[in-house]
């Protein structure tokens, strides 16, 4: 065999090993939309995220970033850069978040950014590509059972959060304190400066396997559809970053993310409906964000 088609057939069986071995990507990362100007320019894609936020976003013991929304944020580079590499990420809370995105900062927000009409004022919205529901974790030995049961409590929850603004609207009798993070919350809780630590369900799931002394309790509520923040009137980043979420819906990206960093299968599987997939598309005019309970 002459030394050419003996390296073409290296390059091919390699190739072919990587596929199987799952070192190369099965979908490739590229969409029909340029790459925004920015992006492009400065060779590097920012985007704020979660870092206190189990199982979502937060930092692992390693001092790197972990959690779902991290995997698909990784995913995104992909995208823009042809590898993760590009990627710069910048730890946001509820109230710091839009203000970093508006001042450019960072470039995209995917950070449990619910839609409410008020926030649509202020970024552009991506489609949508999740779900969150607020539930409270309390002690257990709590007699707090349901949101009623907050009347004369205190119940904490990070500001600028869309429960700050449901708990005030919809349970105005109860005692409510915030903190700019989930962490600050979750601490107050364990040390018993506040009866109830109200946020999302999937957070409290993660929080009461691990703190064994606490549970979840409350009846879903304020059902809320989360998307990508763009800045507003970005309409090159808002049509790039669609064509992308639109691919990664294709590839099933959310629910398998979601279901590598979550291990509970009965917990998961509940996902499945409401987590953007092949045969699932979410839609804004169905997010319950601001609705108190019935």
């Amino acid at each position: 065999m002459s030394e050419m088609p003996l390296m073409k057939a290296i390059v091919a069986t390699t190739f072919a090993t990587l596929i199987a071995c799952g070192s190369l990507p099965v979908h490739a990362a590229k969409v029909d939309v340029p790459l925004p100007v920015e992006v492009k320019s400065a060779g590097f894609l920012t985007v704020g995220i979660n870092c206190t936020y189990p199982p979502a976003g937060f930092v692992g013991i390693d001092g790197k970033p972990s959690g779902y929304e991290y995997t698909l944020v990784k995913r995104i580079a992909e995208f823009a850069l042809g590898t993760g590499d590009g990627l710069r990420t910048q730890c946001v809370n509820d109230s710091n978040r839009i203000p970093f995105l508006q001042s450019g900062k960072i470039d995209l927000i995917l950070a449990s950014l619910a839609y409410t009409p008020a926030r649509a004022e202020q970024v552009d919205y991506s489609q949508p590509i999740w779900v969150s529901n607020l539930q409270l974790i309390v002690p257990k030995d709590s007699k707090i059972n349901e949101y009623a049961d907050l009347a004369g409590k205190t119940v904490v929850t990070p500001t600028g959060s869309t429960y700050q603004t449901w708990l005030q609207k919809c349970y105005p009798q109860a005692n409510l304190a915030t903190v700019q993070t989930a962490a600050e919350g979750a601490t107050m809780l364990t040390q018993r400066r506040t009866d109830a630590f109200a946020y999302i369900d999937v957070y409290g799931f993660n929080f009461a396997q691990q703190q064994k002394n606490f549970k979840v309790v409350g009846t879903l509520a304020a059902s809320a559809i989360q998307g990508v923040g763009v800045k507003k009137a970005n309409k090159p980043m808002l049509d790039w970053i669609n064509a992308v979420l639109e691919q990664m819906r294709a590839e099933d990206a959310f629910f398998k993310a979601f279901s590598e960093q979550v291990k509970d299968p009965a917990f998961v599987a509940k996902y499945r409906p409401i987590v953007p997939g092949p045969s699932v598309k979410l839609d804004y005019s169905k997010s319950g964000a601001l609705d108190c309970l019935k």
